[in-house]
């Protein structure tokens, strides 16, 4: 998904003819499945051709045995100049998910896509497949990568999928596979970039720092998609200050989505004053506690209330505090509707309005499933892949199987280690920053949700003015949409745009 999960945080148009020739399928010595097919389409008005590879690639130890298969899906400019053309590498999040969302919902060539305003349900099969308008492919390759567990990829050997379930293991298993595609593909010499959705963009700045380090391969750029790169200020729980105050401009733009709060301002005022508020009075009110006067309790309750559209007596009841899941029970409760947590522009309706949290899982998930599922496995019939095993979308295992202390090897001060899995500290954000600072040319898209209660923009503002990252090479961009920042044709597009226009730059 393009969602969590740690703790709280779990976190299209004109068809055009799909030209194309379908090659054998290639199994080398150790058995790996290969799938290729030649294609056209049309980008900027203007007819590319293009190969897609669909593919296992086996990873090694020191020794030379087989320790997994990762799935991938690479398309490929085959008339390109290889050491010049870039090639972006694209991961999805969870942990637990493949990449298959990213893939037919916003970056491949197909994609599967329904009109409609958000909230509307995806309805059933069939549904459209069409040519991408806003393919990226004129400007760089791209890679669909699945970590072991998801898609087709699975331990190999006397390796167990859980062995790769931890953040260093997976940010190592998936920079050895990145080495040895670009070794594979004669790609050294090219520019290189990660793209990382929620999870993912965590498992992005571990890998780029892993590839640092372990093999002095530098990245380019990272585009980072609902990061999360502090998991401490994602974590919904009691007592969570950081958290707290992180989410309240976005209950806020939720709210006023719905028409609770900030009638009559633009979204992008009243964003601006609810930031103010959670910052100045909201986050003094929380770390004075008890020791606020009366009065100055029933100011920030009233001003909590009108930034939220709750009522002012479940503010007080909740001293103030209140999670995530309680706000999306309780913002529409009276209309009997839980709003969505990926995008708080969805709502479902649940059998339980008494209930104080949401029961029935997340409607801006569930309204969607069925179009990601079956236009995904049916593009890839398409590709002419056929494999022994089901393709795994989304692994729920993954996520109550992770270990989520801090990788030790990342760590060459034991005595700070120790600090850090003693506090449970999961951040990459101070990476990023060595990384912003070791190598000049590195620059980051960061693009950030107004309605997603998953990785509020907020906490993500918090985190980026922090760990030492590079302010002026950083690209902060903001859209109307939740989680899944193409949920709707106009932040698709906005944000397509703004991809586009990124590697636009970092080529000139």
């Amino acid at each position: 998904m393009s969602c969590m999960h740690r703790l709280r945080v779990s976190v299209v148009l004109t068809y055009i003819a799909f030209s194309s020739a379908l090659c054998a399928t290639v199994e080398t010595g150790n058995d790996a499945k290969s799938f290729t097919k030649e294609a056209k389409i049309q980008v900027g008005g203007k007819t590319l051709r293009y190969v897609s590879t669909a593919a296992e690639t086996i990873l090694r130890d020191g020794e030379g045995n087989p320790i997994a298969s990762i799935w991938s899906v690479a398309y490929t400019k085959p008339d390109a100049k290889k050491e010049n053309r870039p090639v972006t590498f694209i991961y999805n999040g969870g942990p637990g998910a493949s990449s298959s969302v990213l893939h037919i919902g916003l970056l491949g060539p197909k994609i599967v896509r329904r009109e409609g305003a958000p909230n509307s349900d995806d309805g059933a099969a069939p549904y459209a497949l069409i040519d991408n308008p806003n393919s990226i492919l004129d400007l760089t390759d791209l890679v669909f990568v699945d970590p072991v567990g998801t898609g087709y990829s699975h331990a190999l050997g006397d390796k167990s999928n859980q062995d790769f379930w931890s953040v260093g293991a997976d940010a190592r298993s998936m920079g050895d596979f990145i080495r040895q595609w670009i070794a594979d593909k004669q790609r050294w010499n090219a520019p290189k970039h990660i793209l990382g959705l929620s999870y993912g963009t965590t498992r992005a700045v571990g890998v780029a720092h892993y590839l640092h380090t372990a093999h002095g391969i530098d990245m380019n750029s990272l585009l980072l998609l609902g990061p999360a790169l502090d998991l401490g200020g994602l974590s919904s729980v009691d007592n969570n200050l950081l958290a707290y105050i992180g989410y309240l401009p976005s209950m806020a733009t939720v709210a006023h989505y719905h028409g609770k709060a900030g009638q009559g301002k633009p979204l992008g005022a009243f964003a601006k004053e609810a930031r103010e508020f959670a910052l100045n009075d909201y986050a003094g009110a929380l770390f004075k506690g008890n020791m606020m006067s009366d009065e100055e309790r029933s100011r920030v309750i009233k001003q909590f209330a009108d930034f939220t559209g709750l009522e002012e007596s479940y503010v007080s009841a909740a001293n103030l505090r209140v999670l995530v899941p309680r706000f999306r029970k309780e913002l529409l409760r009276k209309e009997g509707l839980t709003i969505g947590y990926s995008d708080g522009r969805y709502t479902g309706d649940e059998f339980d309005d008494t209930a104080s949290d949401p029961l029935s899982g997340d409607p801006s998930m569930y309204k969607e499933s069925g179009m990601y599922a079956a236009g995904f496995h049916h593009y890839m019939t398409q590709l002419g892949v056929t494999m022994p095993m089901p393709y795994k979308l989304w692994n729920s295992q993954v996520g109550k199987d992770w270990d989520w202390r801090p990788d030790v090897k990342a760590y060459a001060d034991p005595q700070r280690y120790r600090v850090a899995k003693r506090a449970n500290i999961i951040e990459v954000a101070s990476k990023l920053g060595t990384l912003m600072r070791r190598n000049e040319a590195l620059e980051v898209f960061a693009a950030s949700g107004l309605y997603d209660i998953v990785t509020p923009f907020f906490d993500t503002e918090r985190t980026f003015a922090n760990h030492g990252i590079i302010q002026d090479r950083v690209a902060l961009k903001y859209y109307e949409s939740g989680h899944r920042l193409w949920a709707d044709i106009k932040s698709w597009e906005a944000l397509s745009a703004d991809i586009r226009q990124f590697y636009l730059d970092k080529q000139r």
